[in-house]
């Protein structure tokens, strides 16, 4: 239980260290120092990503990974508070995806096994941590609402599946690659989910600027709160196929990709619904 109680303060205080970064996200400079942090989140995960390649023997090109990783996801804050670069994510990931091929010409051996673990590595963390700063800064609603909404239904679903699993839990959910994760703990946390869903729903009808009626709670609770835990789940696949417990070494944490896991299926699924669902 001291593990337990440990991870949770750690990750309350995380959470709300963020909720205050999102309050003032749209101060004058603020809000380049809310971006910047984020794009140097995405790039430590990336390095810690590159520790789980290469304990299987993947190599990649890490300076450049690293950078190109921070570029994308700043691409976002652009594309989202400069409207004249809409496609802007689309094309620094096309250029980003040219040079990466570019260095890779004078290999002539295990080019494919190279490129295949970096593009994953684009895609599984550059593009959904920059749809975190796409959702924050969308023009047309208050994306600080629905970050915060974002981060709380997520990790509102990891603690009740956590505490669940840990009391309750009987029946293994994926033992072969997460051994203490459980059906009955998975079944609570998606309760959570939809609880904590409901309340923002309910939080909605007194605010002028964020909105959340009936079907869309119980839609987007159901979808963070299944979704949010195949991201934890897939994280453990890649720890467990490379022999890691965690993605760090950071006290009650683990790892910046242990915090993002399964924000980083959850985001895309908020992005897509608030830029092209959404009335």
């Amino acid at each position: 239980m001291s593990d337990f109680i440990r991870r949770v303060l750690v990750s309350g205080l995380a959470v709300a260290v963020l909720v205050c970064l999102i309050y003032f996200a749209f101060g004058a400079h603020f809000q380049y120092v809310v971006a910047l942090l984020v794009a140097l989140m995405s790039s430590i995960a990336v390095w810690e990503y590159e520790q789980f390649a290469k304990a299987k023997g993947g190599r990649m090109i890490l300076p450049f990974l690293v950078g190109f990783v921070f570029v994308q996801t700043l691409s976002f804050f652009y594309a989202a508070t400069y409207l004249g670069w809409p496609s802007g994510p689309v094309v620094v990931f096309f250029i980003g995806f040219l040079v990466l091929f570019a260095l890779h010409f004078g290999e002539k051996e295990g080019a494919i096994v190279d490129l295949a673990v970096s593009s994953f590595g684009l895609l599984y963390i550059a593009v959904p941590m920059g749809m975190i700063l796409g959702v924050l800064y969308m023009p047309g609603v208050d994306g600080r609402w629905w970050v915060t909404y974002l981060l709380v239904v997520t990790k509102i679903t990891d603690v009740g599946a956590y505490c669940a699993g840990s009391l309750w839990g009987r029946r293994k959910l994926a033992p072969l690659i997460s051994p203490k994760k459980t059906i009955e703990g998975a079944i609570f946390g998606l309760g959570c989910a939809l609880a904590a869903s409901f309340v923002f729903g309910w939080l909605s009808d007194f605010t002028g600027s964020f909105h959340l009626g009936a079907l869309e709670w119980i839609v987007l609770g159901l979808l963070l709160g299944v979704v949010g835990q195949f991201g934890d789940l897939s994280e453990s696949l890649l720890k467990r196929d490379a022999n890691k417990k965690d993605s760090n070494t950071l006290p009650g944490l683990g790892g910046v990709l242990d915090m993002v896991d399964s924000i980083l299926f959850n985001a895309p699924i908020l992005y897509i619904y608030l830029q092209y669902i959404k009335l």
